[in-house]
């Protein structure tokens, strides 16, 4: 069973309990049936009358954001010994769980992002009209140029979604130029494939792994650890 399937049919099961034509017995093993193995062999299932997607992680479950499912923030897991029929029950019926955080909506976070997009070409703009324009007036056509191809890059990323693991990290000497300066740097990539068996090369950003399991969500700029 997919997450999809699941969440409608924990729905399906949640309106039949409060309406009294499941009881709470029934309820709870038609929850159990729940159970979503993803693609990487880590075990998901909702929690009972909340919906809340757990994952099982080093012997507990974890709240979590399923794969592709737009959830509130997964903490980082990793897959983790099967759990027993008692542990899977705990699942369904630990209201005490604390809930994980709530996540920002795209909206926000867009409207947030270009709030810091403006306040920086901003003061990038009044600095090169002080400090430059009076000698290189042409220079606010550059810093206009700049700041717009800056936006295109920002709404590009924001509006891509993708999930996959690192199946490797390598470092790469490469000839880097900045302006007028070029010279040799070392940079790291990571290969990282997708569920679809489709790799995706990318600049590594610290403390990446093989093995790991990256998520970047539409309307985020962040790439996440799950």
């Amino acid at each position: 069973m997919d997450f999809q399937p699941a969440q409608k049919a924990f729905e399906r099961y949640e309106y039949l309990r409060s309406t009294g034509h499941l009881s709470d017995e029934e309820y709870r093993g038609k929850l159990n049936e729940l159970r979503v193995t993803d693609a990487w062999g880590r075990l998901w299932m909702p929690q009972e009358r909340t919906g809340r997607w757990h994952v099982w992680h080093q012997g507990q479950w974890v709240p979590a954001a399923p794969p592709g499912m737009d959830a509130p923030a997964a903490p980082t897991v990793e897959s983790g010994p099967a759990p027993s029929a008692a542990d899977t029950r705990t699942a369904a019926t630990s209201h005490q769980q604390a809930a994980p955080p709530a996540r920002a909506g795209s909206g926000s976070k867009l409207g947030l992002y270009i709030i810091i997009w403006l306040v920086f070409w901003s003061l990038v703009a009044i600095a090169a009209l002080i400090f430059v324009a009076p000698k290189e007036p042409m220079v606010l056509a550059g810093v206009g140029l700049a700041a717009l191809l800056s936006l295109v890059l920002m709404l590009a990323s924001m509006s891509s979604q993708w999930q996959g693991q690192v199946v490797d990290v390598r470092q790469v000497r490469e000839r880097v130029r900045r302006g007028d300066d070029a010279h040799w740097e070392d940079v790291t990539y990571a290969y990282i494939r997708e569920p679809s068996g489709k790799t995706r090369k990318m600049r590594a950003m610290p403390g990446w792994r093989v093995g790991d399991h990256l998520q970047k969500r539409k309307g985020e700029m962040e790439i996440r650890k799950l």
